[in-house]
């Protein structure tokens, strides 16, 4: 029964990627000088919502979902021409709307087809790196500031938890708050582009890209930190053992 069940999630997982792959390869060989051009420029964002006639918002939102499940399109750029089309707080809303449908949608698929799904994304090496997921005292605490805090390999860690026995409600509601900050800061610079105060709009965009610079470097000397701690330790471990 167990290898029968461990046959069907490589199964599913093999099913899943390949589909993923197809659709990626289909929009990409058909479509993608147009999603090239449409995410360009609000402007050329804007156009192509229009033709929605009323349902603009969803299918914005749906994008976003999609982009946040596979990276095929850039989230700043997103981000950017929701503060222009729905100004600071619509744009965070339907960005953070589509977030979490997409976070939603990499749970629902990793935890249907476990860690064999999530191989294929991510390294074994990645993975194991993250013990903190582990740690259920402090877990939710250090995802709260991972998700803050700008240049963290946030997505990583949405496929990862999703094979962990995090309680999934928390973690959407935690990290989705988490998130605002950043996004806010990202339709803030769009709302102002819109109403052409350029410096101001400069002058967020910069210091947003200079904070990540920095966090996401600090961020990468601490976990470098911290594996080459547990290096020895499992070192040890294993010269104990023999």
């Amino acid at each position: 029964m167990a290898k029968r069940i461990r046959l069907l999630q490589i199964s599913g997982a093999v099913l899943v990627c390949c589909l993923m792959l197809g659709i990626f390869l289909y929009c990409y060989i058909k479509y993608g000088k147009e999603i090239a051009s449409v995410f360009g420029s609000a402007e050329s964002l804007e156009t192509f919502l229009a033709q929605f006639h009323g349902y603009d918002k969803w299918v914005f939102v749906a994008i976003r979902a999609f982009q946040t499940v596979i990276k095929i399109i850039p989230a700043e750029p997103l981000e950017i021409g929701s503060g222009v089309l729905y100004g600071t707080w619509g744009g965070m809303a339907l960005c953070l709307l589509g977030t979490l449908i997409g976070s939603f949608v990499i749970i629902a698929l990793t935890r249907a087809f476990g860690r064999r799904l999530v191989d294929i994304f991510i390294p074994v090496e990645k993975i194991n790196s993250l013990k903190f997921l582990q740690n259920r005292k402090k877990v939710y605490v250090s995802l709260f500031f991972i998700y803050l805090i700008p240049g963290t390999p946030k997505d990583v860690l949405t496929y990862a938890a999703g094979i962990t026995n995090l309680d999934m409600k928390k973690f959407l509601l935690i990290t989705g708050i988490a998130r605002i900050p950043s996004i806010l800061t990202s339709t803030w610079c769009g709302e102002q582009l819109l109403m052409r105060n350029f410096e101001l709009a400069i002058i967020i965009f910069a210091a947003t890209a200079i904070l990540s610079i920095v966090c996401s470097v600090i961020y990468q000397k601490y976990s470098s930190a911290k594996e080459q701690k547990a290096s020895p330790n499992a070192e040890n471990r294993e010269d104990a053992d023999t």
